[in-house]
């Protein structure tokens, strides 16, 4: 989120500027308690956490004399939501704010605004614009989605392997049903890695473009203006600092930390470690690699570095869905079934539930048929869910929001 402080007339002097602003800030606050954009609706599922939605509406008895209206009669009402900014669902644009800090705003945002202080909120926020993406090339959510949609058909593949040979349905083929799971594990590794770029880098993913083709050995070439509807040339973005105080250059970053309190990206950041955790079992289940694996391997080996990582992993897919659930909802307990997200969420949970059997099941396979065929059947329906989950999430990435309701 970029802010960079509010100057009607360019051409005044610095000094003049900030005179004018702290005039129409003390004006503004002679005639409302609120402020110009002031959150009418703030939603916060979890209390430790920052908001994930809220809808800004400017105050109509501002729009009725002299500077106020002609700084800020154009704005209007607006609506953020975390997971649609960050899968770039909205397109940006300014939005002013000017409001004075109360007891009930304390911890709102950790002092976002200043009090009376007028700042211009750059920001995806819902518009009525063509709502099909373009430049989809250049868009890390569109990437996202598709690698997850490739990973789970290979991993649907890879169950077909294993489940078919226990209805008597074709011939065992370890190797193949290894491999394949191998290849599925790094398409969910990689996806849950852009998941994480995608969340570190909320409000400026249309940098996604100039900084892959600089990570290919590019960076002295100019991005074509189609690169990204958003983009400027080069893999930074310049802004304005807060306060006035010059010019301040965003990289697109590859690797970093974002804040534990934003639902989305804690979400993310689990998943990339559950992902990375759980393709450990991907590798040490290739041929080869545990002796005897899989009709009569070492019990120990195997269940501390095939079946434990399968757990462990699986169960951080939990925690990862079922945040993502969270953040678009109103309240942590309640569903909200009008989303998109949520049902992105919530299959991915059950595909999570399913793979979390398959490694929790997976410790007696080799000592009853009966729990061997549950395992590798919890593989099986957890892939489909997983797919679910993701033609939805690929389908989000290809339509932006639509606009908001007339009330």
């Amino acid at each position: 989120m970029t802010r960079q402080s509010k100057h009607s007339h360019s051409s005044k002097s610095p000094a003049a500027k900030r005179h004018h602003e702290e005039h129409l800030a003390h004006e503004i606050a002679q005639q409302t308690s609120s402020a110009i954009h002031h959150p009418h609706v703030v939603t916060r599922p979890l209390p430790f956490f920052h908001p994930t939605r809220a809808v800004f509406v400017p105050h109509s008895s501002l729009l009725g004399n002299g500077d106020a209206r002609g700084e800020f009669q154009r704005v209007p009402s607006t609506h953020w939501s975390s997971r649609a900014s960050r899968k770039n669902r909205y397109s940006r644009r300014p939005i002013p704010v000017s409001r004075r800090q109360t007891h009930s705003d304390v911890g709102l945002h950790d002092g976002l605004f200043a009090p009376k202080e007028l700042v211009l909120l750059e920001q995806r926020v819902r518009s009525s614009e063509s709502q099909f993406k373009v430049h989809l090339a250049w868009d890390v959510s569109f990437w996202v989605a598709v690698i997850f949609v490739l990973g789970s058909t290979v991993w649907i593949i890879n169950g077909f392997f294993l489940f078919l040979p226990l209805v008597h349905v074709g011939s065992d083929d370890f190797p193949a049903s290894a491999w394949s799971a191998f290849v599925g594990g790094t398409l969910f590794e990689f996806g849950s890695y852009l998941m994480y770029v995608e969340a570190l880098n909320a409000g400026h993913e249309e940098l996604f473009g100039p900084a892959v083709r600089e990570l290919l050995g590019q960076a002295g070439s100019s991005v074509p203006d189609d690169a990204s509807p958003d983009a400027d040339s080069g893999n930074a973005e310049k802004s304005k600092d807060s306060h006035g105080g010059g010019e301040r250059r965003v990289r697109f970053r590859w690797i970093g930390m974002g804040s534990w309190r934003e639902l989305g990206f804690l979400a993310c950041f689990v998943q990339m470690w559950a992902a990375t955790i759980f393709w450990v079992s991907t590798i040490t289940g290739l041929p080869n690699v545990i002796s005897g694996f899989p009709d009569g391997p070492p019990t120990a080996i195997t269940d501390v570095f095939f079946w434990t990582p399968q757990v462990v992993g699986a169960a951080g897919f939990i925690i990862s869905s079922s945040l993502l659930m969270i953040e678009v909802q109103k309240r942590w307990w309640l569903p909200n079934l009008r989303s998109m997200g949520w049902h992105i969420g919530f299959w991915n949970l059950v595909g999570a539930v399913g793979f979390a059997l398959c490694g929790a099941l997976g410790y007696g396979s080799l000592a009853s048929s009966g729990v061997n065929y549950q395992s590798v059947l919890s593989t099986f329906w957890g892939s489909w869910a997983f797919l679910i989950g993701s033609l939805i999430q690929l389908w989000e990435t290809l339509w932006r929001e639509d606009p908001p309701k007339q009330e």
